[in-house]
């Protein structure tokens, strides 16, 4: 009931020390990684062919992961290369491996055929290795569906309202009128080809300290959000000086065109099982523009809208599972969600893959993405 043939954000590369077995479930997958002795990351299904004790509970030997029930021993590639009390080893006691690629921070998996894994599909999350920002990093575990999450990353209406008390400010994205200090084009997302896109500018925009300090008044800030397949945001807002976004027709800014601060955001929702959802978010403010103290206390706001959040999410799941059959009814800020249920429907039917209703209690996922987008129509 998963994508299968995609990237997924298994964890920080941190969560992975070397010595050490990390169990983890993802898109239902029982996965167990460990570091051989070269310091690569590998992963294998975390269940042993024999009877299926979790691998994860076993020792490692060198490059070598033994099974703690029988003893059953394999090499990192998952073959099997020893059986105590026996000489011949069966080919049905060997495991298939999984993709694994080390990149911007985060160790990702492929679940799919092994054949497809093009490590050139990792969606571009370079913000995280770029040096001159304070980044900082957390992880939040969800009880709740994973479209649920994405949903939320997709809908910029609901932070003016949910986040009223943290972040205190209209969202990046919110359709407005640019001669008043409102956004202007793009606010109403777009289809990309592995996603959807929202890109706009806010014109002489008052709110921001930094903005202030440095043109001594307003400022216009350009924002462009991508959220990709299979649930990864990416995210930059840059703030310029007044008539910046004019000049630029209101498009997107020339890269040598220097902005007067500049935060970036990586996140990713990776589905543990159908009610259960890993999700992984970053804050990277230029050190130029921010203190330590300031990048914290930034962190501390930014971290408060994500436990709002879950807050949120985790309680309308539990109303969702009261209500089967029932529908949702649909607004025009659906329509960003709703592109993306659909693009996502679309990959798995053309990979064979079951297309699992959301949780909105629609026939299938497909038809839940077309009420969303047909609304908002």
């Amino acid at each position: 009931m998963f994508l299968k043939n995609v990237w997924y954000v298994a964890g920080w590369l941190t969560e992975f020390e070397p010595g050490e077995l990390a169990a983890r479930t993802i898109a239902g997958e029982p996965v167990v990684f460990f570091r051989k002795k070269d310091g690569a990351l590998t992963a294998l299904p975390d269940r042993c062919p024999h009877r299926w004790a979790p691998l994860s509970k076993g020792r490692l030997e060198g490059d070598d992961l033994r099974c703690m029930y029988h003893g059953v021993k394999f090499d990192a590639e998952g073959g099997c290369v020893e059986v105590p009390g026996q000489e011949k080893i069966s080919p049905q006691l060997c495991l298939q491996p999984y993709p694994v690629v080390e990149r911007h921070q985060w160790a990702w998996i492929w679940l799919g055929d092994p054949a497809l894994a093009d490590p050139a599909a990792i969606p571009d999350c370079g913000y995280l290795d770029e040096p001159a920002r304070r980044f900082k990093t957390g992880q939040l575990d969800y009880q709740a569906h994973h479209a649920l999450i994405s949903d939320n990353l997709l809908d910029l209406s609901h932070v003016g309202f949910l986040h009223e008390k943290t972040l205190a400010a209209p969202p990046e994205g919110e359709p407005g009128d640019k001669k008043t200090g409102q956004s202007a084009g793009g606010s109403a997302g777009k289809r990309i080809e592995t996603g959807v896109r929202y890109e706009n500018w806010r014109v002489g925009d008052f709110g921001r300290a930094v903005i202030q300090a440095k043109s001594g008044g307003t400022g216009d800030v350009w924002s462009r959000l991508d959220y990709v397949v299979p649930g990864v945001f990416i995210s930059r807002v840059a703030t310029y000086p007044a008539g910046t976004a004019e000049k630029c027709d209101f498009g997107t800014p020339p890269a040598d065109v220097e902005p007067l601060s500049d935060n970036t955001s990586c996140q990713a929702v990776t589905p543990m099982t159908e009610r259960t959802t890993r999700y992984f978010f970053s804050s990277g403010p230029r050190k130029a523009d921010v203190t330590d103290d300031e990048a914290e206390g930034m962190w501390k706001v930014a971290s408060a809208a994500f436990d709002e959040d879950l807050d949120m999410i985790e309680a309308q799941q539990k109303i969702i599972d009261h209500h089967p059959g029932e529908r949702m009814a649909w607004i025009d800020a659906d329509k960003g969600p709703g592109m993306f249920r659909q693009l996502m429907a679309q990959l798995m039917r053309e990979e064979g893959t079951p297309v699992e209703p959301f949780p909105t209690r629609q026939a299938t996922a497909d038809a839940s993405a077309t009420a969303f987008v047909e609304a908002a129509e």
